[in-house]
């Protein structure tokens, strides 16, 4: 069987994976979600002229004219209605965010300025017209897009289109995942560790990595490696969900029953095997609605393949605008040699901005990637590759 690139593979699961349902939710509990729809700006923002500091305000054209001696004849503060006009050598005490007069063209800040009661006197030359000043519409105006279609809510994002009055917006639902875990010889974490008995640690930090990108799985543990167990467990879980996250049971032992009950429940394989190290034994099907993944048991490889390709997964399904996570490119902390003929995903760290790959890449080995915070993506077509030397870097 040819495998299939690492690139054809993730634009495969980009294009097959479902977007979530459009709801309607409370602004304020959006974060984090992404916008369903583009949002129009029903207001101008701000909807008035306002001062943009604790001051005084001015006609320009006094000013111009040399005037530097004014009287102060009103206060002006936050939240007030918009004040009458000034008269000519006239002044209003404004502060932050209150509205400036029709004519009112110019702000200077309070410690530019002398007072002696009502006396106002100018100690600042050089001022420009609507210095200080916010100007209606100056952030948007009525009409114009506020907000892009698969924009994330991020707070700053939910206090904007607060202050343009929405307390509702359309956003995507996330994913139902059931993550399931195969293997006799695995046990729970807390009780004592029996002969050739191992703790269970994927879906562990499968549900851990799902929660940081705000999901939340289920986890169905324990599954017997018999094929019916297997069989009843999968078929269960796809009815009630839109991801299914298997580790274990993939590859083609006497006791990995994954893949025959796959086919038995007739999930269209998308692709099965990736030529990369670690996980090449990745499968990802579809069946109706839902997208299956079976990753491998090995849980280094099985967390590169979430952090390769489920996480842009589920920004698809959440709707984002660019559901790829597109990598940066950094300098290689040191020489670095590709051995074999698989494209690597490589166990690394980023650090003082370079990108150190790091020991122990092993499919096995959480505990380097315990230390990592990053994966690279090495090609295999170069196999040497030289310190300071710029390759693909995908944090997480």
């Amino acid at each position: 069987m040819n495998l299939i690139s690492i690139a054809s593979a993730l634009e495969k699961i980009i294009s097959e994976v479902n977007i979530g349902e459009v709801v309607s939710q409370q602004l304020i509990d959006s974060n984090n979600n992404y916008l369903a729809e583009t949002i129009i700006s029903p207001i101008d923002f701000p909807g008035f002229n306002n001062s943009a500091m604790d001051g005084y305000v001015f006609r320009m054209e006094d000013y111009e004219n040399g005037t530097r001696n004014f009287i102060q004849t009103l206060e002006v503060k936050a939240g007030d209605v918009i004040p009458t006009e000034l008269l000519k050598n006239q002044c209003y005490r404004i502060f932050t965010g209150a509205p400036v007069p029709a004519n009112g063209t110019l702000v200077i800040m309070q410690e530019h300025i002398k007072n002696a009661g009502d006396q106002i006197t100018i100690e600042e030359e050089g001022s420009a017209f609507f210095q200080n000043i916010r100007s209606q519409g100056e952030q948007i105006k009525k009409g114009e897009i506020a907000l892009q279609k698969g924009e994330k809510l991020t707070p700053a994002a939910i206090g904007y289109l607060a202050s343009l009055g929405l307390s509702k917006v359309k956003t995507y639902t996330k994913p139902k995942v059931s993550i399931l875990t195969t293997g006799n010889e695995l046990i729970e974490a807390g009780k004592p560790l029996e002969s050739g008995k191992i703790y269970e640690s994927n879906a562990i930090a499968l549900a851990s990595a799902f929660r940081n990108e705000g999901v939340q799985p289920s986890i169905i543990s324990g599954i017997p490696d018999n094929y019916s167990a297997t069989l009843i467990a999968i078929e269960e879980q796809i009815q009630k969900n839109d991801f299914i996250v298997l580790t274990g049971g993939i590859s083609v032992g006497d006791y990995d029953f994954v893949g025959k009950a796959l086919d038995e429940l007739k999930v269209e394989t998308q692709f099965y095997k990736v030529n990369q190290k670690p996980g090449k034994p990745f499968f990802f099907g579809k069946k109706g609605h839902c997208s299956i993944f079976a990753l491998p048991g090995n849980p280094a490889a099985a967390m590169t393949c979430f952090y390769y390709y489920l996480r842009p997964a589920i920004q698809k399904f959440v709707g984002a605008r660019y559901p790829k996570i597109g990598p940066l490119r950094l300098p290689l902390s040191s020489s670095f040699q590709v051995k074999g003929s698989r494209e690597l995903l490589l166990k690394s760290k980023i650090e003082n901005g370079k990108i150190e790959i790091l020991d122990g890449q092993s499919s096995n080995m959480m505990h380097t990637f315990a230390l990592a915070n990053a994966i690279t993506q090495i090609p295999a077509d170069k196999k040497q590759y030289e310190a300071g030397e710029l390759v693909s870097v995908f944090p997480f």
